[in-house]
């Protein structure tokens, strides 16, 4: 999508673009990198250890899931999420906001 953006673009415009292009890769991969250092890799650690301990049924099992522990680790991971949102997703689609409305402008005055 950044490429088709930078293609469309004229060296002004995307200029302006950029700027939440560059958030938006640094707000994607901390968000990425926060919901697997908080969630993933913690939650994944203890299921395995359940399923060494008593088998693959009970890692799976509601019981375990809904386990106090495992139900706090889920919530850890919504800062993750926050920033992967708000900073990662959210520029993305300003750029794309902003990318669009130049190639309408553009369109119009050829079109005139």
């Amino acid at each position: 999508m950044v490429f088709v953006f930078r293609q469309v673009s004229s060296d002004l415009e995307w200029e302006h673009v950029e700027k939440y292009i560059r958030i938006s890769f640094w707000g994607l991969n901390i968000g990425l990198a926060l919901m697997v250092v908080s969630n993933l890799f913690p939650g994944g650690v203890m299921q395995l250890t359940d399923v060494l301990n008593n088998g693959y049924w009970h890692a799976r099992s509601l019981e375990y899931l809904h386990k106090g522990i495992m139900h706090t680790i889920e919530w850890l991971r919504l800062p993750g999420d926050v920033i992967f949102i708000l900073i990662g997703v959210l520029p993305l689609i300003i750029a794309s906001g902003k990318t669009y409305k130049s190639l309408r402008n553009k369109s119009k005055v050829f079109a005139s």
